[in-house]
């Protein structure tokens, strides 16, 4: 592959001598440097411009360190790296999970894109590995032990041991939480590692952690029992929506964040009940029900959407 070339918009200087040119932060060649490096200068790389949480300490049982007794054994460590700048559409954060049976470091990027919490890519490190990049070289261990490096196999039972479902519990459990709000966090970025409060992050830190707890709020499962407010507001809302064309059943289901099958049966219900008008042969949409007119009577204004 040939060498890329570059161009003066690419860099943020370019008028500056050509080895000291820097590429711009957003430009596509620039993720973090993670791929042009050893797996050391990536692991490194995950604490650059991040928001870190902490999960599980290896150590977590011994808050001190000089009483650890002989013999113990660490527990699994997860820590996640929420990044300021996004790595795409419905990221989350990226995890790294080290156990002590385990002879790899797990690196994933977690993700939600409508269909809940889960990992979108996945990474296997081991000290000794490297790659090959784009012109053919090999980047990791001195060239005399690259044949070996590459060759170290990934069994299945490595695999099998490797507890995604469990990761992923425990990093939407610590996202959701937002426990930040409350106790501040840990920002690494070009100072030194610095406790702030959260009236002390800067609006990225703030727009990255706010979206990562968004995103990770466990899904609604089951359905709410139907009660008159429930229903009163599905009223409104299915008037409202009902001049709007086809797809009232998808807006509606939008709305409430509910799937469809349920949205019908509660404007069956509303019907049944009195909140809307039964239906009737030739009438694609039904009307404002006796119930919802005397409740409209008495002032109680629609709901906004």
């Amino acid at each position: 592959m040939s060498q890329p070339q570059f161009h003066d918009d690419d860099f943020i200087n370019p008028d500056a001598p050509e080895d000291e040119r820097h590429l711009r932060p957003d430009h596509p060649r620039v993720r973090d440097l993670s791929y042009e490096h050893s797996r050391g200068r990536q692991a490194m790389d995950l604490w650059k411009g991040s928001v870190i949480a902490t999960v599980t300490d290896p150590w977590d049982a011994y808050p001190d360190l000089t009483q650890i007794p002989e013999g113990a054994v660490p527990v699994p460590a997860l820590t996640l790296f929420i990044k300021e700048r996004s790595r795409g559409a419905g990221y989350v954060a990226d995890f790294v999970y080290k156990a002590a049976d385990l002879p790899v470091t797990v690196h994933g990027i977690l993700v939600n894109q409508g269909a809940g919490l889960g990992v979108i890519e996945l990474e296997l490190w081991h000290p000794d590995w490297g790659y090959w990049n784009d012109f053919g070289d090999f980047v990791g261990p001195a060239d005399d032990d690259a044949s070996t490096a590459v060759a170290i196999p990934i069994t299945g039972d490595v695999l099998r041991r490797i507890p995604l479902g469990q990761i992923v519990a425990q990093a939407q459990a610590e996202l959701a939480s937002q426990s930040w709000k409350g106790e501040g966090v840990t920002a690494i970025g070009l100072r030194a590692a610095e406790s702030l409060q959260p009236d002390e992050l800067a609006p990225v830190s703030v727009r990255a952690l706010e979206n990562a707890g968004a995103l990770a709020q466990p899904a609604k499962r089951g359905r709410p029992p139907l009660g008159g407010a429930l229903l009163h507001e599905l009223a409104y809302a299915y008037l409202r929506e009902a001049g709007n064309g086809p797809g009232l059943h998808r807006r509606l289901a939008d709305l409430f964040e509910r799937p469809e099958p349920t949205i019908k049966d509660w404007i069956k219900a509303a019907r049944e009940r009195g909140y809307l008008t039964p239906a009737i042969p030739g009438r694609r949409a039904a009307g404002p029900g006796p119930l919802l007119s005397h409740r409209a009577e008495g002032g109680s204004p629609p709901p906004s959407a």
